[in-house]
């Protein structure tokens, strides 16, 4: 009697959610409720100002941050955009179908669980080339930074002044890069800070765009431009500065004392362009000088 008694606690014990007195219990519920965090302003009806976004000026929490109108932008869409329209419709236009993987003949049996041929004449496949109207013009969409510290495996505070550095040019909070794999002959291991990388969008990349065409790249010695062989077929072209030229910036031109030691940075500029060619052509509209051949022209076929 005294097992059966024990048995049916025992029972008890595990199967109900609520605690018995003197008895610890457990409960079948899964705990989400401590994870969600729900802001009880928002749930009374007499404040409706606060289901508002932060954006909208009814908010009390509204911060006015565009306080005078994007230069740059009026002047993508009162000068660039309707020459790039005018530039790059061709009559007779239509879509021309990019490089697709290929599928086997089937002249094997070994050929009905094997992967797709890769495209004819490439690794990778590209792109459909649409017809160019005025809902396709290209536009650039937004700038990656990125800032790799090679001294940081000796010194972890090279990362930390290069995070500070890209923040300080950009005005906007960049993300830490880790190593992701061991390099024992780099002397790298896995975890380590080595630098910084930075996303721009909007009001803050054209802002950067303006101080780096008007201000940094006149003043560097013998800057021939960005090389036409840049570019992934894509639309997206890269380039990127030495540590000299990174301190033409204004931020850190002005604070030399603050900034002893700097670092170079890799740009890559995302456009809507379906060709590298229309990206070069936007962004010469900005003011970013190119030199060299493109990729398969030869010097020789080039008309100066």
């Amino acid at each position: 009697m005294l097992a059966t008694k024990t048995f049916g606690s025992s029972i008890r014990l595990f199967s109900s959610s609520v605690v018995v007195s003197g008895k610890p219990g457990c409960s079948i519920v899964k705990p989400v409720h401590h994870r969600i965090k729900i802001d009880k302003n928002k749930l009374s009806p007499r404040f409706p100002e606060l289901n508002l976004p932060k954006t909208d000026i009814r908010n009390p929490a509204f911060r006015p941050t565009a306080t005078h109108q994007d230069r740059v932008q009026e002047y993508y869409h009162n000068s660039v955009e309707s020459d790039l329209l005018l530039i790059n419709v061709q009559e007779g236009e239509f879509t021309q179908s990019g490089k697709k993987r290929r599928e086997w003949d089937g002249s094997s049996p070994y050929h009905l669980n094997r992967p797709l041929r890769k495209p004819k004449g490439s690794d990778t496949e590209t792109i459909d080339i649409k017809p160019h109207t005025h809902k396709n013009i290209p536009q650039i969409e937004a700038i990656h930074i990125n800032c790799y510290v090679e001294q940081a495996k000796d010194n972890s505070n090279h990362a930390l002044t290069s995070l500070t550095q890209l923040q300080q040019i950009t005005g906007v909070k960049p993300k830490p890069i880790f190593a992701k794999t061991n390099v024992i002959h780099w002397r790298v291991r896995a975890g380590f800070q080595m630098g910084a990388s930075a996303t721009l969008k909007g009001r803050p990349m054209h802002q950067f765009l303006s101080t780096l065409t008007e201000v940094v790249l006149p003043r560097i010695r013998e800057y021939k431009g960005i090389s036409n062989k840049s570019g992934d077929t894509t639309g997206n072209i890269q380039f990127g500065l030495t540590p000299d030229d990174v301190r033409y910036f204004p931020e850190i031109e002005s604070n030399q004392d603050l900034w002893p030691k700097t670092f170079g940075m890799h740009f890559n500029i995302v456009t809507s362009a379906q060709t590298d060619s229309e990206a070069r052509t936007l962004l010469s509209a900005f003011g970013l000088p190119f030199h060299g051949s493109e990729k398969g022209v030869k010097p020789e076929n080039i008309e100066y």
